[in-house]
């Protein structure tokens, strides 16, 4: 065992694990030791390749390497495959930056071709990236072998799924307003909304429009100013009451919702009586825009029962073409549908001087025209939530288009049956899930953009059949030419050029220009993966997977998508648990953004490490957000560092004495009592550890770590330090190397999965250094499983109540201001017989802890505590009348005998003093209070009384003790060696000073490993200590 640094670089040590992993071909052997193992069937959720990793992706991937390590280390046989989303809107959005594209044109004009190849040229580059990231972050994985989402067989899998869904007949083609992003030029589905939505300020308008025959207006509301080129109804609620209100801005009347007069306020001259609206129902208005050309036809006011005035007028316009529930009320009312804008959110022709322009552009314009009608009643701001595009942020706007859907009414019952089978952590993500199944519309698939999933749809023109193309053999066996010659993969516009024979009467069909909605790329990984079409026994082996783990958005979005496309082609989930994280927020609780405050994951590890950055996510709560900041790290590595300092002190002396731990076999009953407390508290450790583990709950194992390593630490390595360097048993010395070493063992098995790099170092010189046939690696070891030792629970019970007995009277010793060093004479500890017979094997050690000569467990608190009283003048007051007082001044002026007394007379029951004879005790209250020189505290049902007076021996003593304490750190500043020899000259000018030094030398030269104690000529360190309050010279030499 080499002598290590206690202060080494983390950072380039992590390097240099890296480096050592790659040299020894680490995960390869892993492969190879667990390949006969059980499976772990597992499914990496795939990151998109589109942008390096950033610090909040490392949660996921932290936890989901720590699993994998986990069960490898139980020799498990793992499924190591990385995934990569390879294809998109995402992609593409990013791609038009590189390559300076505004919109959808511009790609045709740069060429289609070379757009695709783009955008795979920029998956493969940021996969390489991410790709080292993640080996930087210590993750393991084939990486030679990683997924992608864009390959011919994804895609392929994904043709199945649809053919299968065609064949159940829940392919739908729809013509109904989706959202959609002017700046993508796609719709989006429903689930790629929810979550999507900010908090928006808009200008809305209140329009006053005339209904014919009438001298009335009637008002109506809208946030959308743009929607009011294409309305072709007013929606009231027939059930509920509507006024005409004259108004000091406009000769006519004005209608509104009751409930919605406030909307006037200022204006209002006289409020009519109410009506109920269904004498509106029918009434024709003339609307916003009569002039231009689709407006040509009757407006009437319709019915509604879903109106109200809880915003606005209690007055809906109603455009069909530019929302889904106006598109649905028209549908069933025969309204007219009216679509006003182009992919890019552009005025249509027919618009008068609104064509061409943005929807964001024309709101002032649409004010004026209105107000130059005199429709426009008044303006205001609006706040409100507003969708935006979940890939670009554009705010989205609703669109009449026609999308390719896969209906859900026949599947929804058999996902919530699905989903009800899995095991969902936190627990609410499962309820999420379930809540988000009983309310999801149909799944929107189809996108109008570029790369992507090419949908495998060939409508016929002329017989008007579908037919959908399920594989790759069938594409061939269909196409024009039997075979795919110019199609190097399976993307546009290289697949667009394949027509088809209709199946039906023959006809060659081209395939519809639509991609696919991403999340189909996605859902299919555990088929395309695992070998669902070429190996079926492959695929039973690992399907479902045993986990997945993703943050808590992918509720709704990849574990959504997983489970539909599972549940259509094998009818049960993909996955028997799901781990759901929260999101990772910076230190003051803001998001991270790339386009705001983010932060590389490669950065953070150059700067803090990746272990630190590791064991904080590994020690977070999935159920909440963890903020992630570098004084958080900081705090991080200093945990860590109760590990790192427990190996440095076992090196410190080990590397000396090379103990043969490895061959050492002690007798059980030879050991202390700390000895098999650390053994037993060692064996509840690994057994938390694994439940934890097996549950996949690492917050809670990090929590039990850090009470370990503290009380490993703070307990057993303090009380035993001198067996490792100042003992002449050298049986006991090993026993002690033994029972340190078995714990450091199992903490570095233990914490391996969460921590590699530091476990891997420690192990190297630990043991890999003193056990010849030890496994190359940390990750090449079993996880640990208990020690074979008796079960000795109780030894965990007696050092807790001794720890607590100490850390009372310590604190006692803080109050008082009496250091640790100096000697106190005697603690009382007033408690129950368990406790006393519990503390009996450890009463040396409290002795020893507390500095104090002797411990005596009593229940007469008479030694520790004098009585007194004081008069009860609530008594004395009635009995006395105005002789209270006089009684009170005798009663303070007693000293602690004559409160002795007076106890006693008490208890007959009677009491004399001065010239009061014969009262009674109920005159007076009984109290208690430390003798002097003692401080006494109760706490868990225990009393300590600590004796805190000090004689000169004990003096004396104290000084001995803080100057040893003195020169042990002068040893470390001249740099001698632990186990160097020295020779030393203490003097001091003080006469007690120089009398505790001379009657304490032989342990003085004990303690510093001092040979002699004499006059120095040529001292290679010397120094002046002030200890207590003496002035101590203090020269130091080698041997």
């Amino acid at each position: 065992m080499r002598k290590e640094n206690p202060t080494p670089d983390f950072i380039e040590l992590e390097k240099q694990v890296l480096k050592f992993w790659e040299d020894e071909k680490c995960f390869q052997k892993l492969i190879e030791k667990n390949k006969n193992g059980e499976r772990f069937a597992f499914l990496d959720g795939p990151i998109t390749a589109n942008n390096p990793m950033g610090i909040h992706h490392a949660w996921g991937r932290t936890l989901k390497d720590m699993v994998i390590r986990y069960n490898a280390m139980k020799g498990r046989s793992c499924h190591y495959q990385n995934g990569f989303d390879s294809q998109g809107l995402w992609v593409e959005v990013e791609t038009e930056k590189d390559l300076g594209i505004k919109d959808k044109g511009d790609i045709l004009e740069y060429g289609m071709d070379k757009f695709t190849e783009k955008c795979m040229e920029r998956v493969r580059k940021f996969s390489g990236i991410i790709t080292e990231q993640s080996k930087r972050l210590g993750q393991w994985m084939d990486w030679d072998n990683s997924y992608f989402t864009n390959t011919d067989l994804n895609i392929t899998s994904i043709w199945h799924f649809l053919k299968v869904c065609h064949e159940k007949g829940w392919l739908v083609k729809s013509h109904r307003p989706m959202p959609w992003c002017p700046r993508c030029g796609t719709s989006l589905s429903e689930h790629e909304m929810s979550g999507s939505y900010a908090e928006m300020e808009h200008l809305s308008i209140y329009a006053k429009l005339p209904i014919i025959g009438t001298n009335d207006k009637i008002v109506l509301w809208t946030t959308t100013p743009w929607t009011l080129t294409s309305n072709v109804a007013l929606a009231i609620n027939p059930e509920q009451e509507y006024v005409r209100v004259k108004v000091k801005s406009d000769e006519s009347p004005l209608i509104v919702n009751k409930n919605a007069i406030g909307k006037l306020k200022g204006d209002i001259v006289e409020v009519g009586e109410p009506f109920k609206g269904a004498e509106l129902v029918g009434k024709e208005y003339r609307t916003c825009f009569e002039d231009f050309e689709c407006q040509h036809f009757t407006h009437k006011i319709v019915p509604w029962e879903d109106v109200d005035a809880q915003e606005g007028t209690g007055v809906v316009h109603i455009a069909p073409g530019c929302g889904a529930e106006d598109f649905d009320l028209g549908k069933k009312l025969g309204l007219p549908v009216i679509c006003p804008i182009n992919d890019e959110g552009e005025i249509l022709e027919g618009f008068g001087e609104l064509t061409g322009k943005k929807t964001t552009e024309i709101v002032d314009q649409v004010v004026e025209m209105l107000r130059a009608q005199n429709k426009l009643y008044k303006t205001e701001m609006h706040t409100h939530s507003y969708p935006l595009c979940w890939r670009c942020k554009t705010p989205v706007v609703f669109k009449l288009v026609d999308e390719w859907n896969i209906a859900t009414d026949e599947i929804r019952p058999l996902m919530i049956e699905a989903a009800n089978t899995v095991k969902w952590e936190p627990e609410y993500a499962g309820k999420r899930m379930v809540d988000w199944l009983n309310n999801m519309g149909d799944w929107n698939i189809s996108r109008k953009r570029f790369y992507g999933l090419p949908l495998p749809f060939y409508p016929c023109k002329k017989c008007g059949h579908l037919t959908v193309i399920g594989s790759k053999e069938e594409l061939i066996e269909r196409s024009e030419h039997g075979n795919l010659d110019g199609v190097p993969h399976f993307h546009r516009p290289y697949i667009d050029k394949i027509k088809i024979r209709c199946e039906k009467c023959g006809e060659l069909v081209e395939r519809i220009p639509e991609v696919g909605d991403c999340w189909l790329d996605a859902g299919i990984t555990p088929f395309s993966t695992k070998k669902y079409f070429e190996d079926k026994e492959f695929f039973n082996k690992n399907f479902p997977s045993e986990l997945v783990i993703e943050m808590k958005e992918q509720i709704r979005l990849w574990f959504y998508s997983l489970l539909f496309m599972s549940v259509t082609l094998t009818g049960k989930a993909p996955y028997k648990q799901v781990v759901a994280h929260s999101s990772v927020v910076n230190e003051e609780g803001g998001k991270f953004s790339k386009t705001g405050k983010m932060i590389r994951f490669d950065d953070a590890a150059e700067k803090i490490g990746a272990d630190p950055v590791r064991y904080l996510y590994a020690g977070a709560p999935v159920a909440t957000d963890v903020r992630f900041g570098y004084k958080l790290t900081d705090e991080a590595r200093r945990k860590m560092l109760g590990l790192w300092n427990i190996y440095i002190f076992f090196n410190l002396y080990a590397a000396i004495d090379n103990p043969d731990v490895e061959n050492h076999k002690p007798d059980y009953k030879s050991l202390t009592h700390s000895d098999r407390w650390l053994l037993t508290r060692t064996n509840q450790f690994i057994n938390i550890a694994r439940n934890n583990m097996d549950n996949y709950r690492s917050a809670a194992l990090i929590k039990e770590f850090e009470a370990y390593v503290d009380e490993v630490s703070n307990w057993y390595i303090r009380i035993n330090r001198k067996r490792f360097w100042k003992t002449i048993d050298k049986t006991d010395q090993l026993n002690a190397y033994w029972c340190l070493y078995q714990a450091i063992k199992a903490t570095i098995g233990i914490m391996a999965p969460i921590i590699p790099f530091m476990t891997e170092h420690i192990y190297q010189n630990t043991v890999r250094a003193l056990e010849k046939n030890a496994p190359v690696s940390v990750h090449l070891t079993d996880y640990p499983t208990p020690l074979d030792i008796p079960e000795e629970l109780a030894v965990l019970n007696e050092t807790a109540i001794a720890r607590d007995i100490i850390g009372v009277a310590q604190r006692m010793r803080n109050e008082a201001q009496i250091k640790v060093k100096q000697p106190l004479p005697l603690l009382y500890v007033t408690a129950d017989k368990a406790d006393e017979e519990a503390v009996k094997p450890l009463m040396g050690v409290i002795k020893d802890e507390l500095n104090i000569k002797d411990i005596v467990f009593t229940d007469d608190a008479s030694l520790y505590y004098d009585v007194y009283y004081t008069v009860n003048f609530r008594v004395a007051g009635a009995a006395l009348k105005g002789e209270a007082q006089k009684l009170k001044k005798l009663v303070d002026a007693l000293d602690t005998e004559g409160f002795r007394q007076m106890d006693e007379a008490c208890r007959k029951g009677s009491v004399d003093i001065g010239e009061f004879t014969g009262l009674k005790p109920e005159l007076f209250e009984r109290h208690f209070r430390p003798k002097a020189n003692f401080i006494v505290t109760t706490e868990n049902k225990r009393t300590l009384a600590l004796n805190t007076e000090i004689d000169e021996n004990l003096l004396a003593e104290g000084i001995v003790r803080e100057l040893i304490r003195q020169i042990q750190v002068l040893r470390k500043e001249a740099g001698f060696a632990v186990e160097q020899r020295i020779i030393a000259e203490i003097t001091s000018d003080d006469e007690t000073a120089a009398d505790a030094i001379t009657e304490f030398a032989d342990r003085i030269k004990q303690d510093i490993l001092a040979n002699t104690l004499g006059q120095i000529e040529n001292p290679v360190i010397e120094k002046t200590f002030r200890v207590q309050d003496y002035d101590i010279n203090v020269k130091l030499a080698l041997n």
